[in-house]
């Protein structure tokens, strides 16, 4: 009994001493390469950005006011046998409210193969080397199940059925998305102007006030199979959401607004991709609260993302 009563003292003293110490929720710090690419084939252009970690001075992130861009980097990637080289270029940064200069960044045309395997590397000056792997899933397939619901004589009542979208999704996806898009003209100084809209899926109405939802990217619920093949997923859209937003649009046009078609596009992401954009936004439902923010990365010698992502559509024309 003495000798826990002199070791619960001892350990007493110790917990006293540290107390002293001055206590701060930043750990040691450790600047690193960062890198960040997003494969798509919905441009013929490539992009990766590389640039370095930093330490704000207190706690808030944006209290650095200066890009942490790394210039002179040697970026290619490779497929197959060919390697593609990407060349610095400056992009025009939409959003100067932080920063105000250009976005660095190394870019090369080319067009994305789906259900192809893409090697990144980098090398820096000064600042170390990084490398990751992304397969790109394949092609998919879209087809509308009930295109006749989109007339304006069958969908006027409003609540009979949804919209039903069938996929096909890759083995190699691990998320998916469908969006629904309206193709229509607006007269503008005599002039028919092509404009698009997406389309909500989901529409709740009380009173007199519209609340819309629109997709979000799912998580895959059919087992992948055998390289190279594909599952069928699905998606809804409320007709009632359809029908509001037309109304919408014809209270903000009149008669100068006209229908030309409707698209649907899917969107698939390969694993590394859809972690990475499920960390970064936390849990998408109105129960879980989640504080913290795991570091995860598929780039070796560094942090950040090297991904992929494929869209196919289906384009319906408005039948006359």
């Amino acid at each position: 009994m003495r000798t826990k009563a002199i070791y619960a003292f001892s350990l007493v003293l110790v917990l006293l001493s540290a107390c002293e110490e001055p206590f701060t929720p930043k750990g040691p710090y450790v600047q690193r390469l960062a890198v960040v690419g997003i494969l798509s084939n919905s441009s013929d252009t490539q992009y990766v950005r590389v640039f370095k970690t930093y330490d704000p001075p207190g706690f808030d992130p944006y209290e650095v006011s200066e890009d942490q861009a790394i210039r002179g980097a040697a970026v290619e990637v490779t497929h197959g046998a060919a390697v593609i080289r990407y060349n610095e270029t400056l992009i025009s940064r939409p959003d100067t409210s932080r920063f105000n200069d250009k976005i660095v960044a190394y870019a090369s045309k080319y067009r994305l193969q789906p259900g192809k395997t893409y090697d990144l590397d980098v090398t820096t000056p000064s600042d170390g080397t990084a490398h990751s792997s992304v397969a790109v899933p394949d092609t998919g397939w879209v087809t509308l199940l009930n295109p006749w619901l989109l007339t304006t004589s069958n969908s006027a009542g409003g609540d009979a059925e949804d919209l039903v979208v069938k996929v096909g999704i890759s083995s190699l996806t691990a998320g998916y998305m469908v969006r629904f898009y309206l193709d229509y003209e607006v007269l503008t100084n005599s002039v028919w102007v092509e404009t698009k809209t997406e389309m909500p899926g989901l529409i709740v109405i009380i009173d007199t006030a519209r609340y819309y939802s629109y997709p979000k990217l799912l998580r895959r619920t059919s087992t992948p199979g055998p390289p190279g093949t594909l599952q069928t997923e699905g998606a809804s859209f409320m007709i009632r959401a359809y029908v509001e937003k037309l109304k919408d649009l014809g209270r903000q046009y009149g008669n100068d607004f006209r229908l030309r078609s409707f698209i649907f596009i899917l969107t698939q992401v390969e694993e590394n991709l859809y972690t990475f954009y499920n960390i970064a936004n936390g849990y998408q439902d109105a129960i879980s609260i989640r504080l913290d923010m795991p570091d995860w990365t598929n780039i070796k010698g560094g942090v950040g993302i090297f991904g992929a992502m494929v869209e196919d559509s289906l384009y319906v024309p408005i039948s006359n």
